[in-house]
Parts: structure tokens; C-alpha cells; sequence
């Protein structure tokens, strides 16, 4: 079984307890800034994904249809890939950029025009914990306003 939670997943206790649990019988667990929408793949053949994603108590779609399961896997590997194991430090800034992948996701979002409050959904953090970074990064670019942050950032490869 391979799983794939938020990192801010790393910050709850009960589901890190979780998601330890599942690694200690064979599982493998790794977070990721953004997940896709929830969903169960079983052997690469049949899908089960919600109705509503939004009010998941609404049911749920099961599918074998090559169709829909084919891009659902593709999109889990995806993000499989760029995901981090879950006994690994998913603080460390990566060494090329200075910038960890939850820091880049947040500029990212932030720069498609997403509010505060709807990047930290998204990213499923508080809107605290978003302007805290924000701050943190701006603080390391050396900016006064967020547009001239998202220059820097920009500038240096972040975006």
C-alpha cells in the first residue's frame, strides 16, 4: 500500500502516529505540499474516488473503466514522485534552490492569485502559518512588499 498525505500531516500527532503505524507493516508513506483529490486505486485497475469532494458523506464513485482509472494513476505517480518519504526531513530547503517545496508551493499559489487563506487550505495549513512564511521569505529575500518578494523569488529561480 502506498499512501501520500499533506505535509502538514507531519505536524498532527494522531496521523503521523498513523502513518507510522501503516510504514511499520510495510506501508509506504510519503507527504507532499499539494495531494491529489482523495482516492483508493486498487491494482492499477479499479478506482474509488467521492462523489462530492467537497462533502465526501455523499458517497463514492467505484470504476474500472481504463478511462478514468489510467489519468487517476498517472496523477498519483506524479505526485509519488516529487513526494517526500515520510522518515525523511521534509524541512530541509532543497540544497539547488534555498527553498523547501512547501515554501515553493506557497509562492506558487500565492502567485497564481490564490488569497492567504486559500492557499493554507490548500495546502492545509493555518492562514497564521501562511503569513508566518510569508514573512520568513520575505525576511530572506530581503523585501519590503510581497510584489517585490515574488520579484526576488522570481529572480532566483523560486517560481
Amino acid at each position: 500500500m502506498s499512501t501520500i498525505y499533506q505535509d502538514s500531516a507531519r505536524n498532527d500527532p494522531a496521523t503521523l502516529a498513523y502513518a507510522r503505524w501503516i510504514s511499520d507493516l510495510g506501508g509506504k508513506v510519503r507527504t507532499s505540499p499539494i495531494v491529489p483529490p482523495r482516492m483508493l486505486i486498487f491494482d492499477r485497475l479499479t478506482a474509488v474516488v467521492p462523489i462530492d469532494p467537497a462533502n465526501t458523506r455523499l458517497g463514492a464513485l467505484c470504476t474500472s473503466a481504463p478511462g478514468i482509472v489510467a489519468p487517476l494513476v498517472t496523477l498519483f505517480e506524479q505526485t509519488w514522485e516529487t513526494a517526500v518519504p515520510l522518515g525523511s526531513d521534509h524541512r530541509s530547503a532543497s540544497e539547488a534552490t534555498g527553498v523547501s517545496p512547501m515554501e515553493q508551493e506557497l509562492l506558487k499559489l500565492l502567485a497564481s492569485g490564490m488569497t492567504d487563506e486559500a492557499a493554507g487550505k490548500r495546502l492545509g495549513v493555518s492562514l497564521r502559518t501562511v503569513r508566518r512564511q510569508m514573512a520568513a521569505l520575505m525576511e530572506r529575500l530581503n523585501a519590503t512588499s510581497r510584489f517585490e518578494a515574488g520579484l526576488k523569488a522570481a529572480q532566483r529561480g523560486w517560481l
